[in-house]
């Protein structure tokens, strides 16, 4: 105990000054009662630990795209400063976790690519997240007219090659394709580099978190592919990273063979993860894995401040909130009122 509270004081320490100023359940109903992006970005400017990186923002003339990759900024701030307090293997699995914010980067901009919407300006506001790669020409991949120029552009980095297979895919199917690769890869980089920059309980640490979540990207990807693609189940095997942490492989193999949604829930059933389908309401699935990761992150964070969990739970919180009000910000946009955009909000218990 003593040599993990040395190990780990500084950076401990860090993390728990950066998370007293994650937003509070009172700051999430501020911003869901706004009625455009210029009023979020100007509560979040002045009532907030995003105050510093909107300073030199005009709030009256933000548009959307703008304020999510500013607020992306923060996240890349935050990193920085962990990086600062960081030394040896610690520093090491710290840019390791930062390929996540990198990951979901890179499908944003896919899904710009695949709907038409690769306007340079937005493409470059984007790209911020790959701006640690002195070889690559930020400017020059912004103007990419298509994905397949875009992928040849980020040649040099496990991005391009991870994608290469999947480009010349029918534009149908390939965007499924290219987040499932992407997915693929981070996960299984994390597990790989995991086992050989930790040990002893930061290694237990680590296996845990990532093990659960591998167990849940192998369900929602079980499910997404049975729902909506007609693969074979040998097929549906590639796609699955084959590490089980609190599901068997047995389950595994019941979940791929279900027959419908009724008899996925079954297997589900005898996991631990049985209440992901306790309804068939849209999105409900995908609501509570997120609350039972955040909530095992929360637990983590508080419980084992001296471990590596300071590290990768504050930067796994500091992501929902990302999330959060980007689906805060995209609720705004389509008019929907407080009610049905708390829906969509992680980890925030509202007063009822």
């Amino acid at each position: 105990m003593l040599f993990s509270a040395i190990k780990y004081g500084a950076v401990s320490g860090k993390t728990r000054a950066m998370a007293g100023k994650l937003l509070k359940p009172r700051d999430y109903e501020e911003i869901m009662q706004k009625r455009s992006v210029r009023e979020v970005a100007a509560y979040l400017k002045y009532n907030t630990g995003y105050s510093a990186v909107l300073a030199d923002i005009n709030e009256a003339e933000i548009h959307r795209g703008q304020l999510e990759n500013i607020l992306k900024l923060q996240y890349i701030n935050d990193y920085k400063k962990l990086m600062r307090f960081s030394s040896g293997s610690q520093r090491e699995f710290i840019n390791l976790l930062y390929l996540k914010m990198v990951i979901e980067n890179l499908k944003l901009l896919l899904r710009l690519f695949e709907a038409g919407n690769a306007d340079p300006s937005i493409l470059e506001e984007s790209l911020p997240f790959l701006s640690r790669y002195d070889d690559l020409d930020i400017q020059k991949l912004a103007l990419s007219r298509s994905l397949e120029e875009f992928i040849a552009g980020l040649r040099g980095t496990d991005y391009a090659e991870v994608m290469r297979p999947y480009a010349s895919m029918d534009k149908g199917t390939r965007l499924f394709h290219l987040e499932m690769a992407l997915d693929l890869y981070y996960l299984r980089k994390v597990l790989d580099m995991s086992t050989g920059l930790l040990n002893g309980d930061d290694k237990r640490t680590a296996m845990e978190l990532n093990g659960i979540e591998i167990d849940i990207f192998n369900i929602f990807w079980i499910y997404r592919i049975r729902k909506s693609f007609s693969f074979d189940k040998e097929l549906v095997y590639t796609y699955i990273i084959p590490s089980w942490y609190r599901i068997k492989r047995a389950e595994i193999d019941g979940l791929i063979s279900a027959k419908n949604t009724d008899e996925f829930r079954q297997v589900l059933g005898k996991t631990p993860y049985a209440g992901f389908f306790a309804d068939d309401e849209p999105g409900a699935f995908e609501r509570r894995y997120t609350e039972y990761l955040y909530e095992i992150h929360r637990k983590r964070f508080i419980q084992q401040p001296f471990s590596v969990a300071c590290i990768i739970s504050y930067l796994k919180l500091k992501e929902f909130e990302l999330n959060n009000i980007i689906s805060i910000i995209e609720g705004i946009r389509y008019s929907l009122p407080p009610e049905e955009i708390r829906k969509f909000i992680t980890g925030v218990r509202f007063d009822s």
